[in-house]
């Protein structure tokens, strides 16, 4: 096809890199960097190089020094950040971009949304709804205990600055509970969370995600859902495409304040009984895809364009139709498994989607896509036989995957203090 492109996907650990292969799988030549010898995106069809690199988290360095050894080899027109490792290439976008298209934000600009205390400063700034939110101290435990004490509204959420996969997000429902989160923290230093702590209260209505691209500061395509059900995380395991313009013009208004260039999606809250919104976070990457793409929008299409300066500035904006259901069967066994540690009730979730029940009925797959991509059914008979035999193997399951492509508040201190001078030289 005179449009394909050769891409490059900085992880295929998570979800969100399987989605991105069925949205941009059969159009482009695409291969996969990554830390583990195994994972579900080695799993495609449309995967032609899977190249082993250093964990981005552990030795950013060396994870950048592999990137560029693969863009000289194989010559990539785009390289597609997927997941966290957004906040390590933006460190060297500039440098970057004179090598291969990629569509990245400012360093700045990432650390508004990557960072949860700075989200809720920006929402504060730009008038924007979100629930009542306080910002606590956690580098030391008096500040700590001060912060925490002064909380009055229950049920509430604390989330720490930083952390991926719904880790650093624990529920609160009542001081009780908070004083004893709070002694757990401060029992030594070692235990404290040494950043910054949102304090958040319960907000009313459905989870759902708005996500967006951005063409240097100009929306240009746009998607919403709600989730339907919940699982690993907070992910949604059955999504519903909706259109809800007022929260798209929020987040307009939010990628434009920041001149965002790239992809992002805005978690929020969505009461239907006033209409009323409330944005609980934001991520500077593309997330989930495969509902947009179903909706009429393929997201990932438009990040590639974006990425090669190929969207002209007269183009409408782009978004898809509301009431596409769909569903990700993979993570629905990993919380079955993780929820219940029962064996009959990860049975149960294999036999509703066989027959096309509950969350099941009407709904199309996000994952396993066996009509467009055959080997996309091998990781979910994997995890569905290994959960059979043990549940309780779904916790490492999930930590050992998320460790391939997260980022905690070490990982991302660590991304921040990288000398400028070291990083340009990979690129020179």
């Amino acid at each position: 096809m005179s449009d394909s492109r050769r891409i490059l996907l900085t992880e295929g650990s998570s979800t969100s890199a399987r989605q991105t292969l069925h949205c941009l799988g059969g159009r482009h030549t695409i291969d996969v960097m990554d830390s583990a010898a195994l994972s579900q995106g080695r799993f495609s069809t449309f995967v032609r190089h899977w190249h082993r690199c250093p964990l981005s988290s552990a030795d950013p360095i060396a994870y950048l020094r592999r990137l560029k050894e693969l863009i000289d080899e194989h010559h990539y027109d785009v390289v597609v950040a997927t997941h966290e490792q957004a906040y390590l290439l933006s460190r060297v976008r500039d440098q970057l971009q004179n090598h291969v298209g990629v569509a990245l934000p400012t360093f700045d600009a990432i650390d508004r949304l990557q960072d949860k205390a700075n989200f809720a400063r920006a929402m504060e700034e730009l008038g924007l709804p979100q629930p009542h939110t306080r910002i606590v101290d956690g580098t030391s435990a008096q500040s700590l205990q001060k912060g925490c004490s002064a909380q009055s509204e229950f049920p509430c959420f604390l989330k720490t600055a930083h952390g991926t996969a719904g880790r650093g997000v624990v529920a609160i429902h009542d001081s009780a509970e908070m004083r004893e989160w709070v002694k757990e923290q401060t029992a030594s230093d070692a235990s404290l969370p040494n950043q910054e702590i949102v304090l958040q209260s319960a907000a009313p209505g459905e989870l759902s995600i708005l996500q967006a691209i951005f063409d240097r500061g100009r929306m240009v395509a746009w998607h919403d859902a709600m989730g339907q059900r919940r699982g690993v995380g907070g992910a949604p395991i059955v999504r519903v495409s909706t259109h809800r313009e007022n929260v798209a013009d929020d987040v307009r208004k939010l990628g434009e304040s920041l001149d965002w260039h790239g992809a992002l999606f805005a978690e929020y809250f969505y009461d239907q009984t006033t209409g009323h919104h409330q944005f609980i976070e934001a991520n500077p990457r593309i997330g989930e895809t495969v509902n947009a793409m179903l909706a009429g929008v393929n997201l990932c299409e438009f990040l590639v364009k974006v990425s090669l300066n190929e969207i002209p500035d007269s183009a409408p904006v782009a978004s898809g139709v509301a009431g596409v259901r769909s569903h990700q069967f993979l993570t629905a066994l990993l919380d079955q498994a993780m929820q219940t540690g029962s064996r009959a009730a990860v049975w149960q979730e294999i036999t509703n989607r066989i027959r096309h029940k509950d969350g099941y009925r009407d709904s199309q797959p996000e994952m396993m896509r066996l009509k467009q991509d055959l080997l996309s059914g091998i990781p979910p008979l994997a995890v569905a036989m290994e959960l059979l035999l043990s549940p309780k193997r779904s916790h490492k399951m999930v930590r050992s995957t998320v460790a391939n492509y997260g980022m905690n508040a070490d990982a991302v201190a660590k991304i921040a203090s990288l000398p400028s001078q070291e990083l340009s030289a990979i690129f020179e």
